[in-house]
Order: C-alpha cells, then structure tokens, then sequence
C-alpha cells in the first residue's frame, strides 16, 4: 500500500512539474535560431556519417593520421587489393583421416602443399603484371617511393615463391602439373 502512494506521489510530482505543450518546441527553436559558436563543428556535408570535421591540409603538407585513419574506416584503404576468394573447392578430410591422427597429419600437409602450389600459381600470374605496372609508373612519374614501395613487394613475392619451391620441392610438380 505504501509503495502506491509513493509512485502516485511521484506521477502527481512529474505532471506538476512538466512543461507545457509547445514550450520545448519553443525552447528548442530558440537554441537552434541561437548564432553557432566557434567551437562548435560545421554540419556533416555529403552521403555517409562524418565524425569529426577537420580542415583540409595545405597544399604539400601531410595528411593528419587521424583524418587518414577516418578515411580508411569510412572509404576503406585505397591501396589494399581486393579479396579474391579461391575457386577451388575446399577438400574435407575422411571420417578415416578424422578418427587416425597420423592420417590427418597427412591430409593438413597436403592441404598445406596445395595452398603453397596455389600461392606459386598466383606468384607466376600476378608477378609479370605488377611488373608491368612498375615500368608504366616509372613512365608516368609515379613517386619513386611508391615505386620502391612496388618493387620491394614484387622482391618479397619472388623471395617466398623462392623459398616455398625450396622447402617444398614437391612443389615443382604441382606447379607443372596445373
């Protein structure tokens, strides 16, 4: 009975207390005809949310990380290839593989192998063209770090293609065999 006459109390309390009908709308206005201050941000301008507005760098001066990170989050990283996935079907061990581990052992190997071959097969496709691409950039007047920054990729891949035919010379069967 005591917890009634208190939430009655308090309902009798908040209809007291709240204002009437229009009088937020009206105070909403007057804050919104209100001039902005400095410190508050210009409205988002464009399609998507915008988080933090931040003035365009000068001409030759670097980009802010944070406003580079805030690009990346929203327009993603220009510079990432894209995600290809495999048209191989993928391989599910037997029930046999599952129950012997020595067995499944097996099978994580030639999985293992078979991702390897992939990798080689994609190194031997993909290798000429980014070559290609470094010798039009060098045509063009791409920057020359952004050229480094190409031919060192083209030298890791051909170092892992290097390195996997060496770890793995049954390797060089799968690569002529696909």
């Amino acid at each position: 009975m005591k917890g009634i006459a208190v939430t009655l109390i308090a309902v009798a309390a908040a209809w007291l207390v709240w204002p009437e009908p229009g009088t937020v709308a009206t105070r909403h206005e007057e804050v919104r005809a209100a001039p902005a201050t400095a410190a508050a941000p210009p409205p988002a301008q464009g399609a998507g949310m915008q988080f933090f507005s931040a003035p365009p760098p000068a001409a030759g001066q670097p980009i802010p990380a944070s406003v580079s990170m805030a690009n990346t989050r929203l327009h993603g990283d220009p510079e990432a290839p894209p995600i290809v996935r495999s048209s191989e079907p993928p391989v599910a061990p037997s029930d046999n593989e599952l129950a012997d581990p020595q067995a499944y052992l097996a099978y994580e190997a030639r999985q293992s192998v078979r991702l390897y071959a992939s990798y080689i097969r994609a190194v031997d496709k993909e290798l000429p063209i980014l070559r290609d691409d470094i010798a039009r950039g060098r045509a063009i007047g791409i920057a020359p770090e952004k050229i480094a920054k190409a031919e060192e990729k083209a030298r890791r891949l051909e170092a892992m293609r290097a390195q996997l035919l060496k770890e793995h010379p049954e390797l060089k069967n799968q690569k002529e065999e696909s």
